[in-house]
């Protein structure tokens, strides 16, 4: 079991990293460079692991849980003795090949280290790893970490397959829903499946179809509660009837779908026009009003516990 982890980063997904590890017992050294940094990411942690006990996710008490991390702004003294790094710093090439750089170069070499990147190739970031390229992986989770239990797991060229199963290994500990990709792709598939729907969301905002706060009603009234339990393939697999999957494509909606489907929007970055529209729109969202955005974090973090607790708590 890796006793001691390494969290080199305390944003939002550093800090739920560390807060993962340590519901489940594992000593975490939580680092970033600036103090007031480190200070706000100890008060969130704080808050994750209170509406972690409040929705009994976890039976120790809170200050047992945060005792186990360790905040410093010293990255040698946070990768002291760690047996697995894992990186969520900024998304940026040269930012994760300093750090990635400078950590192969003085951690012994059975020591993995991860990148939390969202969509970056960890193929570009060996190469500033003049030494064990091998040990660097991606272990890509969904915001919250220590919430939503899937971890995409991205080998890049000169990763070993060690690296990979004693990484899997490791989610798996944590409980996490696995999954390794096949083919290194930027974006990995959640991040391409989400993206692609954002797309035609701001797409839909940009020509005036709708609002932002109804194309989210339409999701979380309809898309969204059968994608919670349900993939695309299965819903639309359930779309074809008696014919499944087979019949949606050839004689269902899939096969009408064709006649619209050119109109989806084709654009490789988001229009300035939309941008601009939806940023303007949030501010007359009326669920949000007066809300604070730590009030809206718990409100959403107690959600998914609701939602998971359904889907995935046998």
């Amino acid at each position: 079991m890796t006793e001691k982890v390494s969290v080199v980063g305390a944003g939002v997904i550093g800090v739920g990293w560390a807060t993962l590890f340590a519901s489940k017992g594992y000593s975490v050294s939580l680092y970033t460079e600036k103090k007031e940094t480190l200070d706000k990411g100890i008060e969130k942690l704080r808050n994750y692991v209170q509406v972690m006990k409040n929705n009994s996710q976890i039976t120790e008490d809170v200050n047992t849980v945060i005792s186990r991390v360790s905040p410093t702004t010293n990255l040698d003294e946070a990768v002291r003795g760690a047996n697995f790094v894992i990186e969520a710093v900024i998304e940026d090439y040269d930012a994760k090949k300093k750090i990635f750089g400078y950590l192969d170069s003085v951690l012994d070499k059975e020591v993995i280290l991860a990148s939390s990147t969202s969509g970056l190739l960890i193929t570009e970031v060996q190469k500033a790893m003049s030494k064990h390229p091998e040990r660097a992986v991606i272990a890509h989770p969904w915001n919250p970490p220590h919430l939503l239990p899937l971890v995409e797991i991205v080998p890049g060229e000169k990763t070993s397959m060690e690296v990979v199963e004693r990484t899997k290994s490791l989610m798996e500990k944590l409980d996490r829903i696995v999954v390794v990709l096949k083919k290194e792709i930027p974006g990995f598939i959640g991040n391409r499946l989400a993206f692609a729907l954002f797309r035609e969301a701001v797409y839909l905002v940009d020509e005036g179809v709708a609002t932002v706060e109804d194309i989210d009603k339409v999701m979380t009234a309809a898309i969204g509660l059968r994608w919670a339990f349900m993939g695309p393939f299965l819903t639309y697999h359930l779309g074809g009837g008696e014919g499944g999957l087979e019949y949606f494509f050839n004689r269902g909606f899939g096969y009408g779908a064709n006649e619209w489907m050119h109109t989806l929007a084709k654009y490789d970055k988001f229009p300035y026009t939309g941008v601009t529209k939806a940023i303007q729109q949030m501010k007359e969202y009326s669920f949000i009003k007066g809300k604070t955005f730590q009030e809206i974090s718990k409100w959403r973090d107690e959600k998914l516990l609701k939602v998971y607790k359904l889907v995935w708590e046998k």
